[in-house]
């Protein structure tokens, strides 16, 4: 038997995110890197196969021209040197200048690098399941509760607050089964990715019903960072089932606009080939009069009596090592936070507590995340106001 010829090359994260959502079909049945027939219909037509697609997957790292590569050989891939997966290779053809403008792998790369000389094409596998495993989770949600009404809500959640409670709350009353896009952060000042998946889960199983709300996480790949790529929002909860997508009017990149004194944004036309809804939720403040967490359409007091729920400002006192005030985060949340961006703050943090905090008179372990949650209840004593 022949043996097969292997080579290897580093790929980026966000070139390693972009695959395992072509592997698990989050844009179409179509799951493989495409030859040249393939990426002409998509050129040509906005389809592959009678499916639509706004870009073609077409895979040429200026790192595979170092190589000798033919039909059959095997392609293997790293990301940070750990082997992520391989290709087996197809075909290997030459990168045409046209191909850049709708490859969805420079698309998805944040500097917008060029692509080397030379693609191929061909089935690939990895060996990352993030996707995978909440797409089966979902599915057997679907069977197992007769799953009609699928919302999506497209979140960066970075930090998970308290507005971002009351649309997800606001959003289980209307649907059978909610799914939430954990989407990647590239702003400077970001917290990390899993940080904010374990405060949305922490959330999800705390605080709401059972197997109503999943995460699917999109760790590895800025394709819907800042609302840049609409269609492929659409599309992707499309293939998941979604009916109503639902967004929030003061997102900066989602061109809303009224006609006739209806809102609309530039995903309406999409989510509406696609025979989904798409609702634009106001946005939601906290207002001093109304002394609640209301949303701007609905409350009569001017902005001046508004807190505005705004990431870089709660970001801004995390960093710092300031516990956000309650009406804007969940204190057990921020104090899960400043425990993970402060670690060891304190010499001895059983003492400090110890010296602040009331308890049963029974000796009690306390630990960073204990304190900053401790501490919050102080704050919040009324009597001595």
């Amino acid at each position: 038997m022949k043996s097969q010829r292997k080579n290897s090359i580093q790929i980026s994260k966000q070139s390693l995110g972009t695959l395992e959502l072509i592997k698990n079909k989050m844009f179409s049945e179509f799951n493989a890197l495409m030859d040249e027939k393939q990426i002409n219909e998509v050129i040509k037509k906005g389809t592959i196969n009678g499916e639509a697609l706004p870009y073609a997957f077409v895979f040429a790292p200026p790192s595979i021209q170092e190589f000798d590569l033919k039909k059959g050989d095997i392609l293997e891939l790293y990301f940070e040197n750990e082997k992520v997966g391989e290709i087996k290779i197809s075909s290997v053809f030459e990168m045409k200048k046209e191909y850049s403008k709708i490859n969805i792998f420079v698309k998805s790369e944040v500097s917008q690098v060029c692509c080397g000389k030379v693609a191929i094409s061909g089935e690939f596998e990895l060996y990352l399941d993030n996707v995978s495993k909440v797409k089966a989770e979902l599915e057997l949600i679907k069977k197992e509760q007769n799953v009609k009404k699928i919302t999506a809500l497209m979140l960066t959640a970075d930090p998970f607050n308290r507005a971002h409670e009351r649309i997800v709350r606001m959003t289980i009353d209307k649907a059978d089964l909610v799914v939430i896009f954990l989407l990647q952060s590239y702003e400077d000042n970001h917290l990390n990715f899993d940080l904010r998946r374990e405060l949305i889960e922490h959330f999800i199983q705390t605080y709401l019903p059972p197997k109503k709300v999943l995460v699917m996480p999109f760790k590895n790949t800025n394709l819907f960072s800042s609302h840049q790529n609409p269609k492929l929002e659409c599309i992707a909860a499309h293939r998941l089932g979604v009916t109503k997508l639902v967004v929030g009017q003061n997102h900066g990149s989602m061109g809303v606009f009224y006609d006739q004194n209806q809102i609309h944004t530039v995903l309406d036309e999409h989510a509406k080939s696609l025979n989904m809804e798409t609702i634009v939720l106001p946005e939601l403040v906290y207002c001093n009069q109304c002394k609640t967490l209301v949303s701007t359409k609905n409350c009569p007091h001017g902005a001046h009596h508004h807190i505005r729920y705004l990431s870089r400002t709660i970001k801004e006192l995390l960093f710092k090592g300031i516990m956000p005030p309650a009406i804007l985060m969940r204190p057990e949340l921020s104090a899960f936070i400043l425990s993970k961006l402060h670690p060891n703050r304190f010499e001895d943090i059983q003492q400090l507590c110890d010296d602040l905090f009331a308890n049963s008179g029974l000796l009690e372990p306390r630990t960073d995340i204990d304190f900053y949650y401790e501490l919050m209840k102080l704050y919040q004593t009324s009597s001595m106001r």
